[in-house]
């Protein structure tokens, strides 16, 4: 027992570790970013029997694009909620699941790939990792893609000599993977490239072996997207609004990096190029242990990623799934760049600084203003007719025929008319949003504070028709 307990003692740190961070302070930290909060609506709607549905102004959008995300995210959300209540806390109860399960997956990953000692370190920088874990417990569909990313690599591992079950799980896992997160749709061209590879080697088990992994991962997710469609069309103007801030302007890649190029010399974004050059190297070292398609869809999903993460918005979330993908081989890179004697002193080091930043609540908010600002609107408008215009907020309230829920405005400017716009009535609506010192200036007479960022805003006499 003693021996065991020894052979298996770093895993067992990990595991306690890794079991601290998911579930520690579940329910505030981080705070219910935007998209969360509009995750958790859904969620919650279908935990009540609305169906798969967005509530917008009164009416129910059903299947609605704009979320990118599906049944595999919001399912095992709706589902904690109709057994426990609904609560921020217990909405992340699945995805703390999924943090974990992604864990174990990266490990094994990891050990088959790079050895169990490679495992052990790449682990601990994963776990430690304050944008895997704080991206990771919100109701956000970038680790459980990443879940299913991984377990279809892990089936990729298996070469077989005919097309068989492993090339069938592999397409089933990745075409989940696109069904969470519409963004590891990064995964068809990277499946692609390995295919024109095999075809060009005359590898035709290969050729055979993609083709099967491809085809199923279209047929996972195709059906959900064209259910999206049958409600209401616009995903391409969400892949320009990607591009170009707007869908009604022209999609321009690289335009906000080129016009915000402060974002770069960020800490995450510094810490991202460190990984990229030990990973890179790792990769590359490793090569030879990685079947041929694997090694390819790993470095186009790594390159793809960065230049998805480079053409957006400079959010971090972008670059997460190269990143974890890096981490399998920073242990390799670190060995090959620093020699064995000091590469463990370099991964603690690493290590430890990210636990710190994860320890304190550098990575993510701790503001509770958004509860506070659902208090004051369930004992001051209990009564009232309120537009509430912020998810964080929204979420938290039972329902009541006097608040109507609308999305933030930059959302709300690529949505169909039909669910934003505004009726007599509710143009004579007082609404609730989050504003800046500007926006407070600028509408100083008609704003009322509410809870610290929070406002009420008066409707503009020039759009209100009701005396």
């Amino acid at each position: 027992m003693l021996k065991y307990l020894r052979t298996w003692l770093p895993e067992l740190a990990l595991g306690t570790l890794l079991l601290f961070f998911a579930f520690r302070e579940l329910g505030t930290f981080p705070a219910a970013w935007a998209d969360d909060s509009l995750f958790m609506i859904i969620a919650r709607s279908v935990a009540e029997g609305r169906g798969f549905s967005l509530p917008l102004l009164g009416e129910d959008w059903h299947f609605p694009y704009i979320l990118a995300v599906g049944p595999t995210l919001i399912g095992p959300v709706a589902l904690a909620i109709k057994l426990f209540g609904f609560s921020v806390a217990v909405a992340r109860i699945p995805m703390a699941l999924y943090v974990i399960g992604t864990a174990i997956l990266f490990y094994i990953f990891t050990q088959r790939v790079a050895g169990r000692r490679d495992a052990r370190w790449a682990t601990a920088l994963l776990i430690t990792l304050s944008a895997f874990v704080n991206t990771g417990k919100p109701v956000m569909g970038e680790v459980p893609g990443l879940f299913f990313l991984l377990l279809g690599l892990l089936c990729l591992l298996h070469e077989e000599k005919t097309v068989g079950k492993w090339s069938a799980f592999a397409g089933i896992s990745f075409g989940l993977s696109v069904l969470t997160k519409l963004t590891y749709g990064l995964i068809y061209p990277a499946l692609i490239l390995a295919w024109i590879n095999a075809i060009i080697r005359r590898d035709w088990c290969t050729v055979r072996r993609l083709t099967m992994t491809g085809i199923l991962a279209l047929i996972i997710y195709v059906p959900w997207r064209f259910l999206e469609m049958q409600s209401q069309a616009g995903l391409l103007g969400e892949f320009r609004f990607l591009f170009g801030e707007s869908e009604t302007t022209e999609a321009t890649p690289f335009l906000y990096l080129l016009t915000h190029q402060e974002i770069l010399f960020r800490l995450p974004f510094l810490s991202y190029g460190v990984f990229l050059i030990l990973g890179g190297i790792g990769l590359w070292k490793l090569r030879s242990r990685l079947p041929r398609p694997v090694g390819i869809v790993l470095a186009t999903l790594i390159a793809l990623f960065t230049l998805y993460f480079l053409s957006s918005f400079g959010w971090y979330r972008h670059l997460l799934p190269a990143h974890i993908l890096l981490l399998t081989f920073v242990p390799a890179g670190a060995t090959a760049l620093c020699r064995r004697r000091f590469a463990p002193l370099v991964l603690a080091a690493i290590i430890l600084l990210q636990g710190v930043w994860q320890w304190k609540h550098f990575g993510s908010s701790t503001s509770t203003e958004a509860a506070e600002a659902a208090d004051f609107i369930q004992h001051e408008f209990a009564d009232r007719d309120l537009i509430i215009q912020q998810a964080d907020v929204f979420v938290r309230l039972e329902p009541n025929p006097h608040w109507l829920f609308l999305t933030a405005q930059k959302i709300s400017d690529r949505l169909p008319e039909r669910f934003v716009g505004l009726d007599e009535k509710q143009l004579c609506m007082p609404i609730l949003r989050k504003l800046s010192e500007e926006e407070v200036t600028a509408l100083a007479d008609r704003t009322t504070q509410a809870v610290r960022r929070y406002y009420i805003i008066q409707p503009d006499p020039s759009n209100c028709s009701q005396p």
